[in-house]
């Protein structure tokens, strides 16, 4: 199913391991002691839940531009594949949860559990059921999980799009769902529903942090940007590097020097990002640039590797860890020590449910759905040269095996990061 000889984007595994930490430091925080901008910063971490969003849709529109809607097997083995290597590792977290509030004597919530194992729980209006009893995370999967059912309709209206109006048409296509971000912001910003709390059913973050409405833009954004990536082939390298210091000075000074309202808070959803995500993932698909040259070493690779498992472990294993307390009651140079050891042990624990669980998931799985949906239906064997495309936060384009630059196919697809 997947593109063939499709060059590998390696730059853009690495970030997803930038956007996965960047989660992971708004979780556990920082220092008390550490300067304003710098925890201005870190508490903006879950920027990288729209940017997992638009990589998601980057990936896929990058590996599948072909599939064309409902295409019998062909869907089905798409779709298998996609819970095959998403969910093996997100059902054994839920399955830790649900053990540890047994053994500790609290109640399992039946029909939240029941809603977290279908990976539905972020449409639910009760922030209990989506983000409090179980793992917080998880609420991205479900809105992966969307994306994933409608992708099979929407690459080819895309893909027809690119064919008729060429990089015009796609830029405009873009701005289209860019606009549709800002009517939404707008029209919970100006009604004051933005400063609701996240409780509350009406909320900002009920619908414009979770609900997958309401992502579909970013994800479309993306799509349309795999398209735009060999387009980049034309840019000189001063001109990657003046879009990616751009793109970077961007983030990190809109979040360093932010005002603190509500207006501010829900821009942060997507609507401060859609444009600056989009060209800095084009950019960084072609591999040059010092940004896409830092992404694309092997530390930042191998991080990229095992993002979905950080992503989807941290938050639980924070509760569990004891240096994770000392980061904001210790004083002098023990908060410091406590964070650093913190990232490492989470880091450790996430390689190693990359290694011994999510990667031996998939290696089971993905065969078996590849020969459950192709005896005897006449549809083309899988291509078996070119890897089918990752989680968002498992780093799509994996290091000399998944591909992730060229029109309408995807790199890490994703689960957004959350919270």
């Amino acid at each position: 199913m997947a593109e063939q000889n499709r060059p590998v984007l390696t730059a853009l595994t690495g970030l997803r391991a930038v956007a996965a930490i960047g989660v992971v430091l708004s979780h556990s925080r920082v220092p008390e002691s550490v300067p304003q901008h710098l925890e201005k910063i870190v508490g903006w971490g879950h920027i990288g839940v729209p940017m997992f969003f638009m990589l998601s849709g980057v990936v896929l529109a990058y590996n599948y531009p072909h599939l064309s809607g409902w295409e019998g097997r062909r869907t089905v083995r798409f779709y298998l594949a996609r819970i095959a290597r998403v969910m093996p590792l997100y059902w054994v977290v839920i399955g830790y949860c649900a053990a540890y509030l047994w053994i500790v004597g609290r109640d399992n919530h039946g029909w939240a559990l029941v809603q977290n194992l279908l990976a539905v729980q972020t449409w639910s209006a009760d922030l209990r059921v989506a983000q409090g009893w179980y793992n917080s995370p998880g609420w991205s999967i479900g809105v992966e999980m969307f994306f994933y059912l409608l992708f099979p309709f929407l690459v080819p209206v895309v893909a027809r799009l690119a064919r008729r109006f060429g990089a015009r048409g796609l830029i405009l296509l873009i701005a289209a769902m860019t606009l549709v971000v800002l009517v939404l912001w707008a029209a919970f910003y100006f009604t004051g529903r933005s400063s609701l709390p996240a409780g509350d059913p009406a909320s900002v973050h009920r619908w414009l942090y979770r609900n997958p409405l309401c992502h579909l833009p970013m994800f479309v954004c993306g799509m349309a940007s795999a398209f735009l990536i060999p387009y980049t082939s034309r840019w000189s390298t001063r001109r990657h590097h003046a879009v990616q210091a751009f793109v970077f000075c961007y983030v990190f000074g809109l979040a360093a020097f932010r005002g603190t309202g509500p207006g501010w808070n829900s821009g942060a959803y997507g609507l401060f990002f859609v444009v600056p995500f989009a060209l800095l993932m084009i950019s960084l698909a072609s591999g040059r640039g010092w940004t896409a040259r830092l992404l694309s070493t092997t530390v930042m690779v191998r991080l990229g590797l095992a993002s979905y498992a950080l992503y989807i472990t941290h938050r639980w294993m924070l509760y569990a860890l004891p240096t994770a307390e000392y980061i904001k009651t210790g004083r002098g140079w023990v908060p410091y020590v406590a964070l650093l050891v913190t990232l490492v042990l989470l880091l450790l624990i996430a390689e190693g449910a990359h290694q011994y669980i999510e990667e031996p998931a998939r290696r089971l799985l993905v065969p078996l759905t590849r020969r459950w949906t192709s005896s005897g239906t006449g549809d083309p064997a899988p291509n078996r040269s070119v890897p089918e495309p990752d989680h968002p936060a498992r780093g799509a384009a994996r290091a000399g095996q998944l591909s992730t630059a060229g029109p309408a196919s995807p790199v890490p697809e994703g689960s957004g990061l959350s919270r």
